[in-house]
């Protein structure tokens, strides 16, 4: 493939927390932190209820436990929270990608990446999820983009050895 595949797209806040919710469900920590916590604050409801005298480990309890529960909403709201405070907020989107690189204008900001700085990619239900590292990435959701174009991003991405974290 030869041509480049153009992508366009207005950013939202609920574009971006579809993506941070997608970002932060591929991470196990916050699954494990889901039934951790919600063991926690049950325990600490039935401590409430008698099963040990001690009140103030049973609202400890209850507190750490839906901390636990809710970080990951807590987080996705930080992010959006942030990325809402910048003066190009809501922002266009416009990606150009070929076999070399990917690069564009997002949220004014112009960049060129090559496929090797990749750290790697996930193909998550709203879309794309490009990783530069472990905790940056760009996004293309589904709806930008035509199902071939993104097959073709795939193969872009696996024939320059980009890993494929959903694999991982």
């Amino acid at each position: 493939m030869s041509q480049k595949i153009l992508i366009n797209y207005d950013l939202s806040e609920k574009i971006w927390r579809t993506f941070y919710n997608a970002y932060y469900a591929s991470d196990k920590r916050f699954k494990l932190r889901f039934i951790y916590g919600t063991a926690t604050w049950v325990i600490g409801a039935c401590g409430l209820l008698g099963l040990f005298d001690n009140k103030l480990i049973a609202f400890g309890m209850i507190a750490f436990g839906l901390y636990c529960v809710f970080a990951k909403q807590y987080l996705v709201n930080k992010a959006v929270k942030k990325i809402k405070t910048k003066p190009q907020f809501p922002g266009k989107i416009n990606y150009s990608i070929d076999q070399d690189k990917i690069n564009g204008i997002e949220q004014g900001q112009e960049f060129e990446f090559s496929w090797e700085t990749f750290h790697g990619y996930r193909d998550a239900e709203p879309g794309l999820l490009l990783y530069l590292k472990e905790a940056a990435f760009f996004f293309i959701p589904n709806e930008a983009v035509s199902i071939e174009d993104k097959q073709d991003i795939i193969n872009i991405l696996r024939l320059n050895k980009v890993q494929d974290l959903a694999k991982k």
